[in-house]
């Protein structure tokens, strides 16, 4: 019985080693190009925030504050987003944390909060973002729109948009 176990074990281990690739393959394949089926990953994002308008692609930007500016976003399987933009020091403002999901296609949903706080690091605001994204069909870049609520701590409330064109971040 013993012989018998150890040669199932032996030949199991052998298939096992003869269909596995070995680490050369392994880096080989990741050279190779390939599509990237869905926006989990990390993301750099080049963020034009512009006036509130019903096709924000056209409205105006901006003219106060770093316009445009490069944000961080990472879609982590799941569907939660992480995000860090630098319109202003991270001292100012906390991380972005959210949701996203897949419409349909290469479509995307998302949305995420964060908070700004003042010079003396009391909480100043709050900032709703729902973003559309439209992933490119290699799965390398993206583009979208983002509508935001800025809200301070009185309740008063701005809107405004702003594009999106996002570069995926990889080896």
């Amino acid at each position: 019985m013993k012989t018998i176990v150890m040669s199932v074990c032996g030949i199991a281990v052998s298939i096992a080693l003869a269909t596995a690739g070995s680490p050369a393959d392994a880096s080989q394949n990741d050279r190779q190009p390939r599509e990237r089926a869905t926006i989990v990953g990390a993301w750099q994002v080049e963020v034009t925030v512009r006036f509130d308008a019903p096709d924000c692609t056209t409205a105006a930007p901006v003219p106060f504050g770093p316009n445009p500016f490069p944000s961080l976003n990472t879609f982590h399987f799941g569907g939660t987003i992480s995000e860090t933009g630098s319109r202003s020091p991270p001292s100012m403002r906390s991380p972005g944390h959210g949701v996203w999901r897949h419409v349909n296609g290469k479509s995307y949903e998302a949305r995420y909060t964060f908070q700004g706080f003042d010079a003396n690091g009391f909480l100043a605001t709050n900032m709703d973002i729902r973003s559309d994204i439209t992933l490119a069909k290699d799965g390398e870049t993206f583009n979208g729109v983002s509508r935001f609520r800025f809200s301070d701590t009185s309740g008063n409330v701005m809107p405004f948009c702003a594009t999106l064109d996002g570069v995926r971040f990889s080896l």
